[in-house]
């Protein structure tokens, strides 16, 4: 009886220290509990940031991210270093947190679906051992993904298609795209290839997505923008390291006339966003400005 009491009593001082250290995570990262929604249900990241960055002291950009009950699948296309990545990996994490009872470092409305499945496919899993190239390692993992994801399941691809013919590689990720959509799969994929873009035209469970690059600085900015695809910037980064101007010129002239007029489209919608976002800034320091002369002139 002696040793059951003791056991009890060790076992209480674990689950209690289990709480409190639960208790003061979601307080370092000003965490809120979000609410848990059978999967499929519409997926609401507030104020998402990815843990690991936190713990390490950096700098996060935190983001906000909605796919509502008839969106299953975000392409998330855009240049490297954009953080496109760490976007996919920040939502299996806050997800795998939030079914473990962690609370997660996101906001107050914050929604998550109880996935049953989380699939993976990020990095290069080439392996000299298994015989595996990079594509085949890829493809591996879709085979899998394709055999088992169901409308209970979380799917990341990251560089979905990559590592072969980009004509192929992006006939292969689109079916494999549709296919996950139509079974009602949330499944988010990064990737750099043009006509994935195009998908949301076929499926409307398809949606674009891009993390917003400064165009003057050729720096990215880590913001998440939803609906609208994002551009690869190579020429444009080319050009800023300094790639000798008849090579870029020969290279922009290679450049398939659809695919020029869909990164002018989507530069023009930057600007115009750009300028947008700067107006509305305007008018609120204008509104501010506005409220302060109002409140001199109560008081006098």
């Amino acid at each position: 009886p002696a040793w059951a009491e003791l056991r009890a009593g060790a076992e209480m001082c674990v689950r209690m220290d289990d709480l409190v250290a639960r208790a003061r995570y979601a307080a370092a990262v000003a965490g809120f509990r979000p609410e848990m929604l059978p999967a499929p249900s519409p997926l609401v990241v507030v104020h998402g940031r990815h843990p690991l960055l936190l713990a390490a002291g950096e700098t996060v950009i935190p983001f906000d991210l909605t796919l509502d009950s008839s969106e299953r699948t975000l392409v998330v296309s855009g240049p490297n270093t954009g953080g496109k990545t760490v976007l996919l990996k920040s939502v299996g994490l806050l997800g795998a947190m939030a079914q473990s009872g962690i609370i997660p470092p996101v906001g107050a409305g914050s929604q998550l679906p109880v996935f049953t499945r989380f699939f993976a496919d990020i990095g290069d899993h080439q392996s000299l051992a298994a015989n595996l190239s990079t594509f085949s390692a890829h493809l591996a993992a879709l085979r899998n993904i394709l055999s088992e994801a169901d409308p209970a399941t979380l799917v990341l691809l990251d560089e979905i298609g990559s590592g072969t013919d980009p004509t192929e590689g992006a006939a292969l990720a689109a079916a494999a795209l549709l296919s996950l959509t139509r079974r009602g799969t949330t499944t988010l994929a990064t990737t750099h290839l043009g006509a994935l873009k195009t998908l949301p035209e076929r499926d409307p469970g398809i949606v674009n997505a891009s993390l917003q690059f400064d165009a003057e600085t050729i720096r990215p900015t880590y913001r998440f923008e939803k609906g609208v695809p994002g551009r690869s910037y190579g020429l444009a980064i080319a050009r800023r390291l300094g790639i000798d101007p008849d090579v870029l010129a020969e290279a922009e002239a290679d450049v398939p006339r659809a695919a020029r007029t869909l990164d002018a489209l989507l530069a023009d919608a930057e600007r115009r966003t750009r300028a947008l976002e700067a107006s509305e800034a305007s008018l609120a320091m204008r509104d501010v400005e506005s409220e302060a002369r109002a409140a001199r002139l109560a008081a006098e």
